[in-house]
């Protein structure tokens, strides 16, 4: 029996190595690329006759033939107010999400000219494609910092497309107030219908 060398075999392994990668690298090349796709998320319909509050645990229920255009309500985290807004409307046929959130910042310009857009990112609201805002601005002496989150909800149960806002606004000089916004995010991402 003839014995390689010790040189040759380790060429031999290297060379081996090699072509495997080689056909690896070819076959991986060749496969359709892996796509993953987003988990489907439920959109939770409109019930435009169905308006109810709870409010301390009391339930407030609306008689039938009132739907809801505004909540504005006043909040209080650990001695300091949060104002807490809920807009709809129905939203004309035409209206995209960009432009409705053009007009909310519009309206936000009237209201407070020194208005500054901190960010603008893309999410849902109620399972609908949402824009959410942040932007400040100066209350007579104070900061205000407002995050309001839009969408346009298709429609359902035969009702017209709708305009739907949330929003909340904070003096951020509040150290107890510094996880609100958190908790207003993750607020409105566990909306769900009872």
């Amino acid at each position: 029996m003839v014995r390689t060398s010790i040189y040759d075999r380790i060429s031999e392994k290297r060379l081996a190595a090699e072509t495997l990668a080689r056909q690896q690298l070819q076959e991986a090349a060749e496969a359709s690329p892996a796509v993953i796709e987003p988990e489907p998320v439920a959109v939770v319909p409109l019930q435009l006759t169905r308006n109810e509050l709870k409010v301390a645990g009391l339930n407030l229920v609306m008689p039938q033939g009132f739907n809801f255009r505004d909540i504005d309500t006043t909040l209080e985290k650990h001695g300091h107010p949060v104002t807490f807004s809920v807009k709809r409307r129905p939203a004309p046929e035409g209206l995209t999400l960009q432009r409705s959130v053009q007009l909310y910042v519009e309206n936000l310009r009237k209201n407070h000219p020194d208005v500054t857009i901190v960010r603008q990112s893309d999410c849902l609201l109620a399972g609908s494609p949402a824009i959410t805002l942040d932007y400040i601005f100066t209350a007579g002496q104070e900061r205000r910092h407002g995050r309001a989150t839009s969408a346009v909800i298709q429609p359902g149960h035969g009702n017209e497309r709708q305009w739907l806002s949330m929003s909340t606004m904070i003096n951020p000089a509040h150290a107890e107030l510094a996880d609100w916004l958190i908790e207003f995010e993750t607020m409105l991402e566990n909306i769900s219908v009872d």
